[in-house]
Protein backbone atom coordinates (compact mmCIF):
# COMPACT_ATOMS: atom_id res chain seq x y z
CA UNK A 1 0.00 0.00 0.00
CA UNK A 2 1.32 3.46 -0.88
CA UNK A 3 1.97 6.12 1.70
CA UNK A 4 -0.88 8.44 2.70
CA UNK A 5 -0.94 11.77 0.87
CA UNK A 6 -3.16 14.62 2.06
CA UNK A 7 -3.17 17.63 -0.25
CA UNK A 8 -4.39 20.71 1.56
CA UNK A 9 -3.15 22.58 -1.50
CA UNK A 10 -2.70 20.51 -4.71
CA UNK A 11 -0.25 23.16 -5.92
CA UNK A 12 1.44 23.34 -2.53
CA UNK A 13 5.20 23.78 -2.43
CA UNK A 14 5.86 22.22 1.00
CA UNK A 15 5.44 18.52 1.82
CA UNK A 16 5.66 17.43 5.44
CA UNK A 17 6.51 13.77 6.05
CA UNK A 18 5.49 12.03 9.29
CA UNK A 19 6.40 8.39 9.87
CA UNK A 20 4.06 5.73 11.30
CA UNK A 21 0.67 7.22 10.54
CA UNK A 22 -2.28 5.93 12.63
CA UNK A 23 -4.19 3.04 11.02
CA UNK A 24 -7.48 4.88 11.31
CA UNK A 25 -6.39 7.59 8.87
CA UNK A 26 -8.00 7.05 5.46
CA UNK A 27 -5.98 7.14 2.24
CA UNK A 28 -7.89 10.14 0.91
CA UNK A 29 -8.24 13.54 2.54
CA UNK A 30 -11.84 13.67 1.30
CA UNK A 31 -12.66 10.71 3.59
CA UNK A 32 -11.17 12.35 6.68
CA UNK A 33 -13.46 13.90 9.28
CA UNK A 34 -13.39 15.14 12.87
CA UNK A 35 -14.62 11.81 14.24
CA UNK A 36 -11.79 9.88 12.57
CA UNK A 37 -9.26 12.38 13.87
CA UNK A 38 -10.56 11.87 17.40
CA UNK A 39 -10.23 8.08 17.06
CA UNK A 40 -6.75 8.44 15.59
CA UNK A 41 -5.63 10.54 18.51
CA UNK A 42 -7.12 8.14 21.07
CA UNK A 43 -5.08 5.26 19.61
CA UNK A 44 -1.86 7.20 19.02
CA UNK A 45 0.13 5.43 21.78
CA UNK A 46 -0.71 1.87 20.67
CA UNK A 47 1.99 0.59 18.25
CA UNK A 48 -0.40 -2.07 16.97
CA UNK A 49 -2.69 0.69 15.73
CA UNK A 50 -0.12 2.42 13.54
CA UNK A 51 -0.12 1.61 9.84
CA UNK A 52 3.63 1.63 9.26
CA UNK A 53 2.95 4.06 6.42
CA UNK A 54 4.24 7.60 6.16
CA UNK A 55 1.83 10.51 6.16
CA UNK A 56 2.65 13.12 3.52
CA UNK A 57 0.97 16.51 3.93
CA UNK A 58 1.17 18.86 0.95
CA UNK A 59 0.85 22.42 2.16
CA UNK A 60 1.16 25.97 0.89
CA UNK A 61 4.10 28.02 2.11
CA UNK A 62 1.98 31.15 1.60
CA UNK A 63 -0.63 29.91 4.08
CA UNK A 64 2.06 28.87 6.55
CA UNK A 65 3.95 32.16 6.31
CA UNK A 66 0.78 34.21 6.78
CA UNK A 67 -0.30 32.24 9.85
CA UNK A 68 3.00 31.55 11.60
CA UNK A 69 6.03 33.76 12.37
CA UNK A 70 8.00 30.54 12.91
CA UNK A 71 7.31 29.34 9.37
CA UNK A 72 7.95 32.86 8.08
CA UNK A 73 11.41 32.77 9.61
CA UNK A 74 12.09 29.22 8.36
CA UNK A 75 11.28 30.05 4.75
CA UNK A 76 13.08 33.38 4.61
CA UNK A 77 16.40 34.04 2.86
CA UNK A 78 19.45 32.63 4.57
CA UNK A 79 17.83 29.51 5.98
CA UNK A 80 18.42 26.16 4.29
CA UNK A 81 14.71 25.48 3.89
CA UNK A 82 14.07 28.90 2.40
CA UNK A 83 16.98 28.64 -0.01
CA UNK A 84 15.86 25.18 -1.17
CA UNK A 85 12.27 26.31 -1.60
CA UNK A 86 13.33 29.21 -3.80
CA UNK A 87 15.81 27.23 -5.86
CA UNK A 88 13.77 24.05 -6.38
CA UNK A 89 10.25 25.45 -6.03
CA UNK A 90 9.34 22.70 -3.59
CA UNK A 91 10.67 21.30 -0.33
CA UNK A 92 10.13 18.16 1.74
CA UNK A 93 10.38 18.48 5.52
CA UNK A 94 10.44 15.48 7.85
CA UNK A 95 8.53 16.01 11.08
CA UNK A 96 10.00 14.02 13.95
CA UNK A 97 9.16 16.14 16.97
CA UNK A 98 5.37 16.23 16.66
CA UNK A 99 2.70 13.55 16.73
CA UNK A 100 0.86 12.94 13.49
CA UNK A 101 -2.70 13.85 14.46
CA UNK A 102 -2.10 17.17 16.28
CA UNK A 103 0.22 18.32 13.47
CA UNK A 104 -2.30 17.21 10.85
CA UNK A 105 -5.03 19.13 12.64
CA UNK A 106 -2.83 22.23 12.80
CA UNK A 107 -2.20 22.04 9.04
CA UNK A 108 -5.93 21.67 8.43
CA UNK A 109 -6.63 24.78 10.48
CA UNK A 110 -3.94 26.85 8.77
CA UNK A 111 -5.42 25.90 5.38
CA UNK A 112 -9.00 26.70 6.34
CA UNK A 113 -10.25 23.09 6.65
CA UNK A 114 -12.05 23.77 9.93
CA UNK A 115 -14.63 21.01 9.35
CA UNK A 116 -11.92 18.63 10.56
CA UNK A 117 -11.82 20.31 13.98
CA UNK A 118 -13.50 18.11 16.65
CA UNK A 119 -16.21 19.74 18.73
CA UNK A 120 -14.49 18.79 21.97
CA UNK A 121 -10.89 18.02 22.88
CA UNK A 122 -9.50 15.99 25.78
CA UNK A 123 -6.85 17.49 28.03
CA UNK A 124 -4.11 15.43 26.38
CA UNK A 125 -5.01 16.72 22.94
CA UNK A 126 -5.32 20.29 24.18
CA UNK A 127 -1.85 20.03 25.69
CA UNK A 128 -0.33 18.70 22.44
CA UNK A 129 -2.07 21.41 20.42
CA UNK A 130 -0.93 24.07 22.88
CA UNK A 131 2.69 23.00 22.39
CA UNK A 132 2.34 23.24 18.61
CA UNK A 133 0.51 26.56 18.71
CA UNK A 134 3.09 28.06 21.05
CA UNK A 135 6.01 26.82 18.93
CA UNK A 136 4.60 28.05 15.63
CA UNK A 137 3.03 31.16 17.26
CA UNK A 138 -0.24 30.77 15.37
CA UNK A 139 -2.53 31.71 18.26
CA UNK A 140 -5.04 33.73 16.26
CA UNK A 141 -5.59 31.13 13.53
CA UNK A 142 -6.18 28.31 16.01
CA UNK A 143 -8.40 30.43 18.25
CA UNK A 144 -10.59 31.25 15.24
CA UNK A 145 -10.83 27.58 14.27
CA UNK A 146 -11.71 26.31 17.72
CA UNK A 147 -13.96 29.31 18.42
CA UNK A 148 -12.41 29.26 21.87
CA UNK A 149 -11.96 32.99 22.48
CA UNK A 150 -15.09 33.06 24.63
CA UNK A 151 -13.81 30.06 26.59
CA UNK A 152 -10.44 31.79 27.00
CA UNK A 153 -12.18 34.90 28.31
CA UNK A 154 -14.25 32.82 30.73
CA UNK A 155 -11.26 30.87 32.08
CA UNK A 156 -9.03 33.93 32.46
CA UNK A 157 -11.86 35.85 34.10
CA UNK A 158 -12.33 33.02 36.59
CA UNK A 159 -8.61 32.86 37.38
CA UNK A 160 -8.33 36.61 37.92
CA UNK A 161 -11.43 36.80 40.10
CA UNK A 162 -11.29 33.53 42.05
CA UNK A 163 -7.61 32.50 42.27
CA UNK A 164 -6.13 32.73 45.77
CA UNK A 165 -2.47 31.93 45.11
CA UNK A 166 0.24 32.61 42.56
CA UNK A 167 -0.78 31.58 39.04
CA UNK A 168 1.13 28.66 37.52
CA UNK A 169 0.87 26.85 34.17
CA UNK A 170 0.54 23.42 35.90
CA UNK A 171 2.70 21.71 33.25
CA UNK A 172 0.52 22.88 30.37
CA UNK A 173 2.11 24.66 27.42
CA UNK A 174 0.61 28.03 28.29
CA UNK A 175 2.73 30.93 27.03
CA UNK A 176 4.66 32.68 29.80
CA UNK A 177 3.15 35.99 28.69
CA UNK A 178 -0.36 34.74 29.51
CA UNK A 179 0.69 33.51 32.96
CA UNK A 180 2.51 36.77 33.71
CA UNK A 181 -0.49 38.84 32.60
CA UNK A 182 -2.90 36.83 34.75
CA UNK A 183 -0.62 37.07 37.77
CA UNK A 184 0.06 40.80 37.40
CA UNK A 185 -3.58 41.61 36.71
CA UNK A 186 -4.86 39.68 39.73
CA UNK A 187 -2.29 41.15 42.11
CA UNK A 188 -2.64 44.71 40.82
CA UNK A 189 -6.44 44.79 41.13
CA UNK A 190 -6.43 43.31 44.63
CA UNK A 191 -3.70 45.70 45.75
CA UNK A 192 -5.58 48.69 44.33
CA UNK A 193 -8.66 47.82 46.41
CA UNK A 194 -6.52 47.15 49.49
CA UNK A 195 -4.77 50.50 49.01
CA UNK A 196 -8.16 52.23 48.92
CA UNK A 197 -9.26 50.38 52.08
CA UNK A 198 -6.10 51.29 53.98
CA UNK A 199 -6.20 54.88 52.74
CA UNK A 200 -9.68 55.20 54.25
CA UNK A 201 -8.61 53.36 57.41
CA UNK A 202 -5.65 55.69 58.01
CA UNK A 203 -7.69 58.76 57.13
CA UNK A 204 -10.37 57.88 59.68
CA UNK A 205 -7.75 56.94 62.27
CA UNK A 206 -5.34 59.84 61.94
CA UNK A 207 -7.40 62.55 60.24
CA UNK A 208 -8.09 65.07 58.99
CA UNK A 209 -11.70 64.73 60.05
CA UNK A 210 -14.12 63.73 57.28
CA UNK A 211 -17.42 64.32 59.07
CA UNK A 212 -18.18 64.78 62.77
CA UNK A 213 -15.93 63.15 65.36
CA UNK A 214 -18.68 60.69 66.27
CA UNK A 215 -19.39 59.79 62.64
CA UNK A 216 -15.73 59.23 61.80
CA UNK A 217 -15.34 57.11 64.94
CA UNK A 218 -18.32 54.93 64.02
CA UNK A 219 -16.96 54.44 60.53
CA UNK A 220 -13.49 53.59 61.86
CA UNK A 221 -14.88 51.02 64.29
CA UNK A 222 -17.07 49.43 61.59
CA UNK A 223 -14.18 49.35 59.13
CA UNK A 224 -11.73 47.91 61.67
CA UNK A 225 -14.15 45.19 62.77
CA UNK A 226 -15.02 44.31 59.19
CA UNK A 227 -11.40 44.09 58.05
CA UNK A 228 -10.52 42.05 61.13
CA UNK A 229 -13.45 39.70 60.57
CA UNK A 230 -12.40 38.94 57.00
CA UNK A 231 -8.71 38.63 57.85
CA UNK A 232 -7.51 41.59 55.81
CA UNK A 233 -6.42 43.89 58.65
CA UNK A 234 -2.67 44.08 59.09
CA UNK A 235 -0.04 46.64 60.05
CA UNK A 236 1.87 45.60 56.91
CA UNK A 237 -0.52 44.35 54.19
CA UNK A 238 0.95 41.37 52.33
CA UNK A 239 2.17 41.93 48.78
CA UNK A 240 1.60 40.15 46.53
CA UNK A 241 -1.87 39.21 47.77
CA UNK A 242 -1.88 35.53 48.75
CA UNK A 243 -4.55 33.49 50.48
CA UNK A 244 -7.65 35.29 49.26
CA UNK A 245 -9.22 36.05 45.92
CA UNK A 246 -10.52 39.28 44.44
CA UNK A 247 -14.08 37.98 44.88
CA UNK A 248 -13.49 37.27 48.57
CA UNK A 249 -12.18 40.80 49.00
CA UNK A 250 -15.17 42.17 47.08
CA UNK A 251 -17.61 40.18 49.22
CA UNK A 252 -15.90 41.49 52.37
CA UNK A 253 -16.18 45.11 51.24
CA UNK A 254 -19.83 44.76 50.23
CA UNK A 255 -20.66 43.02 53.50
CA UNK A 256 -18.97 45.72 55.58
CA UNK A 257 -20.77 48.44 53.67
CA UNK A 258 -24.13 46.64 53.99
CA UNK A 259 -23.75 46.13 57.76
CA UNK A 260 -23.03 49.83 58.35
CA UNK A 261 -26.41 51.49 58.91
CA UNK A 262 -25.31 55.00 59.86
CA UNK A 263 -26.52 57.89 57.72
CA UNK A 264 -22.97 58.49 56.44
CA UNK A 265 -21.86 55.82 54.01
CA UNK A 266 -18.98 53.68 55.20
CA UNK A 267 -16.73 53.49 52.14
CA UNK A 268 -17.95 55.23 48.96
CA UNK A 269 -14.36 55.82 47.81
CA UNK A 270 -13.48 52.14 48.23
CA UNK A 271 -16.64 50.95 46.47
CA UNK A 272 -15.81 53.16 43.49
CA UNK A 273 -12.35 51.58 43.14
CA UNK A 274 -13.83 48.12 43.78
CA UNK A 275 -16.37 48.55 40.99
CA UNK A 276 -13.79 49.75 38.48
CA UNK A 277 -11.39 46.90 39.23
CA UNK A 278 -14.15 44.28 39.17
CA UNK A 279 -15.39 45.47 35.79
CA UNK A 280 -11.87 45.24 34.42
CA UNK A 281 -11.28 41.68 35.65
CA UNK A 282 -14.79 40.52 34.74
CA UNK A 283 -14.06 41.09 31.05
CA UNK A 284 -11.36 38.41 31.04
CA UNK A 285 -8.50 38.35 28.55
CA UNK A 286 -8.67 37.91 24.78
CA UNK A 287 -6.57 35.48 22.76
CA UNK A 288 -5.93 38.13 20.14
CA UNK A 289 -4.04 40.30 22.60
CA UNK A 290 -1.37 37.58 22.86
CA UNK A 291 -0.91 37.05 19.13
CA UNK A 292 2.32 38.38 17.58
CA UNK A 293 1.98 41.76 15.86
CA UNK A 294 1.97 40.21 12.39
CA UNK A 295 -0.98 37.97 13.26
CA UNK A 296 -3.38 40.51 14.69
CA UNK A 297 -6.33 41.28 12.43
Amino acid sequence: MSNILYQFDPDGDVTFIIERAPKSLPQSLSDLNASLLSKSYASRLDPAKTSGLSLHIRASSKHLILASPQFRATFQNGFQEGNELRSAGHIEMRIGDWEAVPFLLLMAILHGRTRLVPQSLCLGWLTKMAVLVDYYQCYEAVAMAFLKDQAFKFVTKHIQLEHTEKVFANNLAIPAKVIATLQTSRETRICNVMDALYALFHHLRYGPQLCSFECDMMRLVALTKGMQKFGILSETPQRPAVGYSFMKLRAACLSMNRDHTHCCKLMPEVLKVLGEEYNSLNRGLTLGSFAPQGQKP
